[in-house]
């Protein structure tokens, strides 16, 4: 074997790694903390650079589950999301019961990594959502979608 044909096939599988790499990137991640518990997801739906929502290209999570995290009623519960999150605005939102969107509750755009809220479990587990806006806009599509579900704790 040549020094060329050694330095060809290196340089083969380093392409071949980096573009493996590059298909597993993880989404950033969201966590949840309340009375000392802590739990952390990745994005159900996420849009990497050069993704967007309207192309329907983005990042889609398979048979993934709400994160749940169980929380003594009258706790707060804290949400800290990544820079990036941070720096592309984000909202929290309670989805309603129905599937539609005009009864979610959702928080207003969100410029830091930090929200503390105080759930109120009138009936059962609540649904929480942490939506990543496009460019900041709340009315655009999301492009990244956390969920979890807060379970009260007796």
């Amino acid at each position: 074997m040549t020094a060329r044909t050694r330095l060809v096939g290196g340089l083969s599988a380093a392409v071949s790694l980096v573009a493996l790499t590059g298909c597993q990137q993880p989404t950033p991640l969201v966590s949840m903390v309340s009375s000392g518990s802590t739990v952390h997801t990745d994005a159900t739906i996420y849009c990497f650079e050069g993704q967007s929502a309207q192309q329907q290209n983005c990042r889609t999570a398979e048979d993934t589950a709400p994160t749940v995290l169980e929380v003594k009623p009258g706790q707060q519960v804290g949400i800290d999301v990544a820079k990036e999150l941070a720096e592309s605005g984000w909202v929290v939102v309670l989805p309603g019961d129905d599937q539609d969107p005009a009864n979610d509750q959702a928080s207003g755009k969100q410029d830091s990594h930090y929200f503390a809220f105080t759930p109120q479990f009138e009936s059962g587990p609540l649904k929480v959502e942490v939506r990543m806006l496009d460019d900041g806009k709340t009315n655009a599509p999301t492009v990244g979608n956390w969920q979890f579900v807060l379970v009260p704790k007796t």
